[in-house]
């Protein structure tokens, strides 16, 4: 026996070294039974009940842990019993074997430090690192009366009996004071909801949640890409296995594997309706409710494979091959005579002037500077004074990061256009965007009211970076709070019936641009007074600032503050007094136009060099499609990183009909900036806005145009 021990003892280690043991559904009785009936040669020893192999000891330990069994790399099953054996044990190792190989897996093998520590076997204590199983050994003097009803031992003889007993590693101990049974069935259940989902899921499903994920149609789901991006092999190597490699298989991969419910996951949960023949947008559109029911609808349109070979055969039999290959557009790219037009009025003028004149002063001006200034229309000052001047020099502002804009064009000039219009040119604001975007812009896009008769609006986080709760807070004049604590938030069902004051979009620890609104949209529930607002880092984190607008009688007053927000402190922004039915304001912190920066490698607060002005190509020629858009291209302005090339909203309805996937072609498709392109500030027709200008000429004056 003790021979036979040293071998099973060498044999379970190495079934150890695999990291993981399991149980078979054969139990220790059937076992224990087998291990008798199997010896060729088993002589009584002491009774006729008793036989040599018949021990106690044997017997308790073949019956708890007889059934242990590994997994080898193949996924067949190893058993305890898998030893070169002398003749005494020969048959009882192959009977065992076969039998144990052809039982079925149904449990993770594992103790518990509570049972162990009382079992008749060594002392032990949590901080073993390796634990008996079984009694190793016992030794028995034999009294004179068991020698006379034996009749096989001497009265005195002692005698020392080797017992089978094993020594197990403590990682398969648990010590976490749970019971047996909850183990067992975490174990368990994790198994059967992993195989559930290798058996329910298909690869392509597998595949085309990934798609839809890097697409942008799942929202938050690059939190989820991990798990499938690890799922997506496993099931490749599920599906190539035998119906009991599978089974065995599922055993060992479940085992501790952090997603092995990924069936019962929020992502699993996507992939199951998908694979039981869900529609494919109205599974997206359940996903992003699940994940975040006010901002379900913000995700990319969820595009297939048989979509994008379809967009891919159309695009490429309609020779628009050539039309989405673009770059940016540069001055030599202009031809005067195809971008002139009739416009207001009964005179011809010309939509596009190029200057040469000398470069601007780098002299920086204040806001207040130009409040006495002459203003004129934009419709005046493109009939009457543009054709009359011979330079144009912008003043550039903080505020017009949102109205950066560049054209791009086809690198074939004579590919076929793609667009609305007859040419092949577009434009992109800055942001990727096909138009203006501002704070109130991001506003408008979480629900929030941008058209009250004052408005505080916060936003931060624009690189993804500054993960943390900004708060806007504002004060009225009978010291009423407005904030994310007070009854007057939108999402708390309440709504102001004295001064109609109201936080209605509130953000906590955004992933994207954070965006803060309150707003009070009745000037005669409004108390006079003094308005304070100010902003709150209510947990404390890193960052790198906000920007802020405060609006009212159509004035719009920016603030950045490009500095951190240190520790749970506040900042005071602005008071806004309200006295005989008119808003003024103090400042508390710099208004943004105080202070310079870049934009598109330009300084603000200084006049530029307007190297080309023009409309946008929309309205080029005998075009007139869509909104107009006038574009003051600015010498040495340059966009400072890759841009989007199109936008689904200008294409033609041929390629529209293909939007979702040219949507994403647009996203990914992008142009790498260059020193050779158009770029300046675009001003939309329809939206309210100003810029100054100095003109040389017939004359020289300085101008504020009003778009």
């Amino acid at each position: 026996m003790k021979n036979f021990n040293m071998k099973i003892q060498k044999h379970f280690k190495e079934m150890c070294n695999k990291g993981k043991l399991f149980r078979v559904e054969l139990s220790g009785q059937q076992i224990w039974d087998l291990y008798l009936k199997s010896f060729d040669n088993d002589p009584i020893f002491r009774s006729p009940e008793s036989t040599e192999h018949n021990c106690n000891h044997c017997k308790n330990f073949i019956r708890r842990y007889g059934n242990i069994v590994a997994v080898t790399d193949d996924y067949k099953i190893i058993t305890l019993f898998d030893v070169e054996s002398d003749e005494e044990f020969d048959s009882v190792v192959k009977a065992l074997s076969k039998a144990i190989q052809n039982s079925k897996i149904t449990e993770v093998f594992f103790e518990t430090f509570e049972e162990l520590n009382g079992l008749p076997y060594e002392k032990c204590s949590k901080s073993n690192l390796v634990f008996q199983l079984g009694i190793d050994k016992n030794v028995k003097q034999y009294t004179k009366e068991e020698a006379e009803k034996y009749g096989v031992v001497k009265s005195d003889d002692i005698i020392t009996f080797n017992h089978l007993h094993l020594f197990v590693d403590k990682i398969f101990v648990d010590a976490s004071g749970k019971s047996v049974e909850a183990i067992m069935g975490e174990y368990r259940d994790a198994k059967n909801v992993f195989q559930r989902a290798m058996e329910t899921i298909s690869l392509d499903t597998f595949e085309l949640v990934k798609d839809l994920i890097n697409q942008g149609s799942l929202l938050d789901g690059a939190t989820h890409l991990f798990k499938i991006e690890q799922i997506v092999p496993l099931k490749k190597e599920y599906d190539t296995l035998s119906a009991k490699q599978k089974d065995n298989w599922c055993w060992v991969k479940s085992n501790k594997l952090p997603f092995a419910k990924f069936k019962n996951e929020l992502i699993g949960v996507l992939c199951t309706e998908l694979s039981e023949g869900e529609e494919l947008n109205k599974a997206c559109q359940s996903w992003n409710k699940r994940v975040d029911p006010v901002n379900y609808m913000k995700t990319t349109a969820p595009i297939t494979k048989k979509q994008i070979e379809e967009a891919k055969s159309f695009v490429e039999e309609n020779g628009y091959v050539e039309s989405f290959d673009r770059r940016f557009a540069s001055i030599d790219d202009i031809k005067v005579s195809e971008i002139l037009h009739s416009n207001v009025g009964k005179g011809e003028i010309k939509s596009v002037s190029i200057f040469d004149g000398v470069k601007s002063t780098s002299t920086r001006h204040k806001r207040n500077e130009f409040d006495g200034v002459e203003e004129v229309s934009i419709d005046k000052f493109m009939k009457d004074i543009l054709p009359t001047c011979t330079n144009i020099e912008l003043f550039l502002k903080n505020i017009h990061d949102s109205n950066m804009v560049s054209l791009t064009t086809a690198n074939v000039a004579e590919s076929k256009p793609i667009f609305k219009w007859d040419n092949n040119y577009s434009w992109t604001f800055n942001g990727n965007l096909a138009g203006k975007s501002q704070i109130k812009e991001a506003v408008k896009s979480e629900g929030g009211k941008i058209d009250g008769v004052l408005r505080f609006s916060i936003v931060w986080n624009e690189d993804g970076k500054d993960i943390l709760d900004f708060d806007a807070h504002a004060i009225e004049p009978n010291r009423t709070q407005i904030n994310y604590s007070s009854d007057y938030r939108k999402d708390r069902g309440n709504r102001r019936t004295s001064m109609s004051g109201q936080l209605d979009v509130d953000m906590i620890n955004p992933s994207k641009l954070g965006v803060e609104n309150i707003v009070w949209d009745n000037l005669s529930k409004m108390k006079e007074g003094a308005y304070g607002f100010f902003i709150r880092n209510f947990n404390g984190g890193s960052n790198k600032g906000f920007k802020a607008e405060i609006e009212f009688n159509g004035e719009t007053y920016y603030y950045e503050y490009n500095k951190p927000v240190i520790g749970r402190t506040d900042v005071r922004v602005a008071e806004v007094t309200l006295k005989d039915g008119e808003f003024s304001i103090k400042h508390l912190i710099p208004e943004s136009a105080v202070s310079s920066k870049e934009i598109y490698g330009l300084e603000t607060n200084t006049f530029h060099k307007v190297k080309l002005l023009c409309l946008s190509p929309n309205h080029w020629g005998n075009n007139n499609t869509g909104n107009k858009h006038y574009l003051f291209m600015l010498d040495g302005c340059k966009s400072p990183a890759s841009i989007r090339s199109f936008h689904n909203e200008n294409l033609i309805p041929e390629l529209a009909a293909h939007r979702k996937v040219i949507e994403v072609l647009g996203a990914t498709n992008t142009i790498e900036s260059t020193d050779k392109q158009l770029s300046g500030l675009g001003f939309n027709a329809t939206v309210k806005d100003e810029v100054i200008v100095k003109l040389s000429g017939t004359h020289k004056r300085t101008l504020k145009i009003k778009f």
